[in-house]
């Protein structure tokens, strides 16, 4: 710590610089004083040099220099003079000033000139203290940007931080728990504080502490002082703040008396130890632009159950015009679908919006702070929420209709913290669109599609919208999905587009979805396929999590079939039929190829951990962990005959299966080109090759190039070695 790093050398400095000091006219030495603590801003410390240079019969005559270092980066700096002048036997009293510079965490530099007052005795004590900032009292506070509403338009005012004048005063006295002579003593202290302002409220608030100080320590020099100290604060603003202090003050020379008598012409000068600031939203008063698209908040427009039947409330949208600012609390009952304009954004009750000031450029969240608002569609033939060009969702529920949202050739929009759960068909459906991003949300609870004929996807029809889809997007592009988790649906995310023949009658996607990103997704109990691309490029996958363990009927994780360049990186797929397959059916112009797998856990399958089907190139496989399945942990299964799709350049590393049910690996049909090493440990054997049942039928056959070579726990396989390497099935 920073803090703890300083104090050591300080305190050093300053004993090698002051001790051989000559001895000031008619005064005893000068004190340093180390201090270490904590409050409401977090661990602090410090450094003070109290420094007498003038002692005669019109008083004590001293400078006083301070460092404070704070964990949070504040720095202050004070330099004072004083004079202390006996009163009477009894007492004495005190005068002096300080100029205070201080830098705080946010990078602002302010200075003070402070000033008080002090009437001291062995027994009491009172103090007062007023602190004037000068120069500049204003600095930037990015934390504290805010947006609100004034007259019905969102604004954005920049956060400030203001240095405040002020003062503070305290009563202080011994309690008599201890001798008045004893080298301990306790003392305690009560006062208040009262702090001003530009643009905000006064802070006045009350404050008290409590000392137990130590003098005459053993191994110690003389004089020397330590001190503990606890206090409460408590205002409007801070509320209640607690401190914790400890110091250790060291006469140097010969003032080892005058603290041991506990003299108060050598009292520590009490004051705050730093410039007091707040910061707030204060700055000019700024149109606010949404973060997600650029352009400036329109019209407020608000809908809840009052606002009337979908036809009224699609009316009110309109009539907010581009860019407009909906705000929905509360339960809304929709008998057709809501229809969002162009660059309108639907922000729900407890629903946070980024925005920045349209002249500052500072970034601000704006919170509704309303109902939390649930849109239920009561026509189950018609979708909830439909979307435009550059319009937003945010912070709601959707309950009911047909599909959650859908938005169907528009580009750049956004879905964010919203819950979809209880449709008739499926949760977000995008069509044709490009630019999307959907993120921070919950999708569950979507009727599940029992019907094979209606919901099985078919290679005789690749390019159908397949029915209850958690996300379903079709021909679209450039679409983040990330922070998103995903419970008891049929589907999960679906990626396709539509299919034509080209001159060779095989199916090609003109308009694949392309683009897309999956980050940090999690789902849970998909009734069929979790995650199926098909007609797809361009994809980026990152920490994908599916768990199927707990349904009895479930069907593959992950399904990549006709599609090309794709990484994939942190997998957890646990149960389903295969936990990750490619395919590449024959009828498709392209395989499932240029796709790597990295960091992936693959567990408790139904079949197989990674299937390899028909049409697979280049594909590789690296840190990839594969147990407990109950047929084959790899199965590469190629084309029955050459020139019926392709199984090629398949790659592993640092691959390993345990306990397959049947076999580590399984081989079957014509291969080409497979590189790396498998691992396998288990009772089931090492690895398979198919034995042909009828004419039609056929083996494995492993064609390798020159400088490509594939072995399973190190024993290469070959063309001539594979029927004797693995046991024929």
């Amino acid at each position: 710590m920073r803090l703890l790093r300083a104090l050591p050398a300080l305190t050093l400095l300053a004993t090698t610089a002051l001790s051989p000091l000559p001895a000031f006219a008619q005064s005893s030495g000068p004190t340093v004083e180390m201090s270490l603590g904590a409050d409401g801003n977090g661990a602090n410390g410090g450094f003070d040099l109290f420094l007498p240079f003038h002692e005669g019969p019109g008083g004590l005559t001293f400078a006083d220099f301070r460092l404070r270092l704070a964990d949070d980066e504040l720095v202050q700096g004070s330099a004072g003079l004083g004079w202390r002048a006996p009163l009477s036997d009894a007492w004495t009293l005190g005068l002096y000033s300080y100029l205070d510079y201080a830098r705080t965490e946010r990078d602002n530099s302010f200075q003070q000139f402070s000033f008080g007052g002090e009437l001291l005795s062995r027994d009491f004590s009172l103090r007062f203290n007023g602190y004037l900032p000068f120069g500049d009292r204003t600095g930037e506070a990015e934390d504290a940007n805010a947006a609100f509403i004034e007259n019905e338009r969102l604004i954005f005012r920049a956060g400030e931080e203001h240095a405040l004048r002020g003062f503070d005063a305290e009563a202080g006295m011994r309690v008599p728990v201890f001798a008045p002579d004893s080298p301990t003593q306790l003392n305690v202290f009560g006062g208040g504080y009262w702090f001003k302002g530009v643009d905000f409220d006064d802070i006045l608030g009350a404050k008290a502490r409590a000392e137990l100080s130590f003098t005459e320590l053993p191994g110690l020099s003389p004089g020397t002082s330590f001190a503990l100290s606890a206090g409460l604060s408590y205002d409007d603003r801070d509320k209640a703040e607690g401190m914790v202090m400890a110091r250790l003050r060291i006469p140097l020379g010969d003032a080892a008396p005058r603290l041991a008598a506990r003299d108060p012409a050598y009292a520590r000068v009490e004051r705050a130890e730093r410039i007091r600031t707040v910061a707030e939203a204060t700055g000019p008063a700024e149109a606010a632009v949404y973060a997600d698209t650029g352009e400036e908040v329109g019209a407020l427009v608000r809908i809840s159950s009052a606002s009337g039947d979908a036809s009224a409330i699609n009316g009110a949208i309109a009539g907010g015009g581009e860019n407009a600012l909906i705000l929905a609390s509360g339960a809304i009952a929709l008998d057709d679908t809501l229809g969002l304009g162009t660059g309108q954004f639907l922000l729900g009750g407890g629903g946070k919006l980024a925005v920045t000031g349209a002249d500052s450029g500072g970034k601000a969240d704006f919170t509704y702070r309303a109902k939390q608002a649930t849109l239920t569609g009561t026509d189950d033939t018609a979708n909830v929420l439909a979307m435009s060009d550059r319009s937003g969702v945010i912070g709601l529920a959707i309950r009911g209709g047909y599909d959650g949202i859908v938005a169907d050739t528009v580009s750049d929009i956004t879905i964010r913290d919203v819950d979809v759960a209880e449709t008739g068909n499926g949760g977000i459906q995008l069509s044709s669109v490009s630019g999307a991003l959907i993120e921070d949300s919950l999708i569950h609870d979507l009727e599940f599609c029992e019907d094979s004929t209606e919901c099985e996807f078919s290679i005789y029809d690749p390019g159908r919208i397949l029915p209850n889809a958690a996300v379903s997007l079709f021909s679209s592009r450039d679409v983040t999905i990330r922070d998103l988790d995903i419970e008891n649906v049929t589907y999960g995310i679906l990626g396709n587009a539509d299919f034509e023949y080209d001159d060779d009658w095989a199916l090609y996607a003109p308009n694949p979805t392309q683009g897309l990103t999956i980050e940090n997704v999690t789902m849970k109990n998909t009734r069929r396929e979790a995650l199926h691309l098909i007609g797809t490029t361009g994809v980026e996958i990152r920490d994908l999590s599916i768990d199927n363990r707990e349904l009895d009927r479930t069907m593959d994780l992950v399904v990549i079939m006709s599609s090309t360049d794709i990484n994939m990186d942190g997998l957890t797929l646990l149960g389903g039929l295969n936990g990750l397959q490619f395919i590449g059916s024959p009828m498709f112009a392209e395989s499932a190829s240029d796709i790597s797998v990295s960091n992936a856990r693959i567990e408790d399958q139904a079949w197989n951990g990674i299937m390899f089907n028909l049409g697979s190139e280049n594909i590789t496989l690296t840190n990839i962990a594969i147990r407990n399945v109950d047929r084959y942990g790899i199965d590469l299964y190629g084309p029955f005959m050459e020139g019926y799709g392709k199984m090629a350049g398949i790659s592993f590393e640092n691959v390993s299966v345990t306990n397959a049910g049947e076999t580590g690996v399984h081989l079957y049909g014509y291969l080409e080109d497979i590189d790396g090493d498998i691992a396998y440990s288990g009772s089931a054997p090492e690895c398979m090759s198919h034995l042909p049942t009828n004419d039609w039928d056929t083996s494995t056959f492993l064609t390798q190039s020159p400088g490509h070579a594939f072995s399973i726990n190190g024993g290469e396989l070959t063309a001539a070695s594979i029927p004797s390497a693995c046991v024929r099935d």
